[in-house]
């Protein structure tokens, strides 16, 4: 009996989409719909621990500071993967300055922290969603 074939390489540039009603459950889903197609793309363990929790962070912000569906967009293209966060809050955020005790206002920090980049714009008309923002951030791809 021949042995098993790998899978093929999976194609270094694709992108998911996830639209989210304001919800609280909205973060749990986008943690596990983020871990689940970063792992299924053969991406590290660690790498996917690390885009769920700032995913995680970046969509609870969302709910928290917006009255309108949630935009998920995770990318990827050689050796990086983006995760992008819509919402129709037009204030784009700035880390807090904060300590181990206070308990809020660590998300940008962790993104800061974590992320290999991170940033903020607003979406300017002719925008379907001018007044709406986006916050990011980029990780290095550890398997393309």
């Amino acid at each position: 009996m021949p042995a098993a074939s790998p899978p093929p390489a999976p194609n270094p540039t694709w992108e998911c989409h996830l639209h989210l009603t304001n919800n609280p459950r909205a973060p749990r889903i986008a943690r596990r719909t983020i871990r689940t197609a970063l792992l299924d793309y053969n991406c590290s363990l660690e790498l996917a621990d690390t885009a769920e929790l700032l995913t995680s962070e970046l969509v609870s912000n969302a709910v928290k500071h917006s009255d309108g569906p949630v935009t998920v967009r995770l990318r990827t293209r050689a050796g990086v993967v983006r995760i992008g966060v819509m919402d129709d809050h037009p204030e784009l955020p700035a880390p807090l300055p904060c300590t181990p005790d206070d308990d809020f206002g660590r998300g940008l920090y962790l993104v800061d922290t974590l992320a290999d980049s991170w940033g903020r714009y607003p979406i300017t008309a002719p925008s379907r969603t001018p007044g709406w923002k986006v916050v990011w951030f980029e990780l290095a791809a550890d398997h393309w």
